[in-house]
């Protein structure tokens, strides 16, 4: 059986992964899914031969493509901000917030799709302010608001309930293109090298995809037989996990082009080698359009 050795760093990717990683097999495709430790080294193990696919972090990896490194996407799950806005009790609207601070996770991505997002609605008197997790926990930047520090914050869909239960009010907000959690990259000549696999992968990701949002069952059953040890779940923990998931999962892995430009346009604030370079030369759309040729036909509407 042929196989790709995928490599993750967050442990919240892992059901998606145990997904794709069953309709791969069923595809003759084996995936090994292989655990990085978090830390500065990430990019290197792609780079370097030590495996075959990245499944995070593209948002960083721009810069890389950008200085040369012959970087290609094939698929992303999540095409939008996977984020709820909460804000302090005493706002009743957007326009309330104008004028205050607006708590940001000081963590990469997250910060800066936050600041390009106020700058997108126009809130540019909006200050925003890091909140380190050292301070508040992991994803506790919803602290700062309910202590009157700060009176808006973004929270991942995992940990909302966290700031619901804080007394924070959630305030609906229009999708919001951004490529995060499972975005899958290669290197152009393992691709080339071997084309059938990377064609059985992302065809793999559109029957995960399908199969994660419209069978419940079916993707809790693939779901059950992983250790539950590695996310801390019970059964009762990994169904609130599954439909949390479901939810912002994305009908197709094919990113838009509102979540590319989003992605890119954060990280060039920051990141000036980034001008200039086209981040569309980085996916291969090839794979994508053969693979929704393939599902549509094995399951048609």
């Amino acid at each position: 059986m042929e196989s790709l050795r995928v490599l993750y760093r967050d442990f919240d990717r892992t059901p998606y992964l145990y997904t794709l990683r069953e309709t791969a097999r069923a595809r003759g495709l084996d995936l090994e899914l292989v655990k990085a430790e978090l830390g500065p080294r990430y990019p290197e193990f792609l780079l370097e031969g030590a495996v075959d696919v990245l499944a995070e972090n593209y948002w960083g990896l721009q810069s890389l493509a950008a200085a040369g490194a012959p970087l290609v996407s094939v698929a992303a799950a999540v095409c939008h901000l996977n984020e709820q806005l909460f804000v302090h009790p005493s706002i009743t609207s957007l326009d309330g917030l104008r004028g205050k601070r607006f708590a940001l996770r000081s963590v990469g991505p997250s910060e800066l799709i936050g600041r390009l997002w106020l700058q997108d609605r126009g809130l540019h008197d909006v200050e925003p302010v890091p909140v380190a997790e050292s301070e508040v926990g992991r994803w506790g930047q919803w602290k700062a608001v309910e202590r009157g520090d700060c009176h808006g914050v973004f929270i991942t869909n995992l940990y909302a309930d966290q700031a619901l239960g804080a007394g924070l009010k959630p305030v609906p907000i229009a999708p919001y293109g951004f490529l995060g959690n499972v975005t899958l990259t290669s290197l152009q000549p393992v691709i080339e090298a071997r084309r059938e696999a990377f064609a059985d992968l992302v065809t793999a990701a559109f029957e995960a995809s399908r199969l994660f949002r419209e069978d419940a069952a079916a993707t809790l059953e693939v779901l059950s037989r992983e250790p539950k040890t590695l996310l801390g779940l019970d059964d009762a923990g990994l169904r609130d996990l599954y439909r949390v998931l479901r939810d912002e999962l994305s009908p197709n892995p094919v990113p838009t082009a509102e979540a590319i430009s989003n992605t890119y346009r954060m990280r060039l604030v920051r990141s000036p080698e980034l001008a200039g370079h086209n981040p569309l030369l980085a996916w291969d759309f090839g794979l994508a359009r053969a693979a929704k040729r393939i599902v549509e036909t094995s399951h048609p509407r």
